[in-house]
């Protein structure tokens, strides 16, 4: 799984997708260069396909879906924005990832494990918490 979450004033948005260890591995850097490129326009997020990526339009909840790798056999990256309870921000990012950790059937992690396990990505005014996670759900 690779997978990140952004905070902004009253919406995170979730970038997910889900696949085999092996096949995910190799698009980890182009996972990054995408957060990387990140920039929120009317509070929208905008960003820069990396090579060999395709963008459809999003459906119901979804803000977008992104295509990648084997034309065959693409994995696929969704984009959702949900509203943000209140509370500390940190601890809503350590409930999403410890979700995702239980996804993949990993032990979960405590606060203080969290910028271990994580990348903060700076974007432009905000920084994206993402995570490359392994473990037996996405064999």
């Amino acid at each position: 799984m690779l997978a990140a979450v952004i905070l902004r004033a009253d919406r995170a948005w979730f970038f997910k997708a889900v696949g085999p260890d092996a096949r995910m591995a190799e698009h980890g850097e182009a996972f990054r260069s995408l957060l990387r490129s990140i920039r929120f326009v009317d509070e929208k997020p905008q960003w820069t396909l990396p090579d060999g990526w395709r963008q459809e339009a999003g459906s119901g909840m979804r803000f977008a879906t992104l295509r990648f790798g084997s034309g065959d056999d693409p994995l696929e990256l969704s984009v959702i924005a949900l509203g943000v309870p209140p509370g500390e921000p940190a601890a809503y990012v350590l409930s999403n990832i410890n979700r995702w950790r239980q996804q993949l059937q990993l032990p979960l992690i405590a606060a203080e494990e969290l910028d271990k396990q994580t990348e903060r990505i700076e974007l432009d005014g905000t920084t994206a918490t993402a995570v490359d996670l392994r473990g037996s759900a996405g064999e």
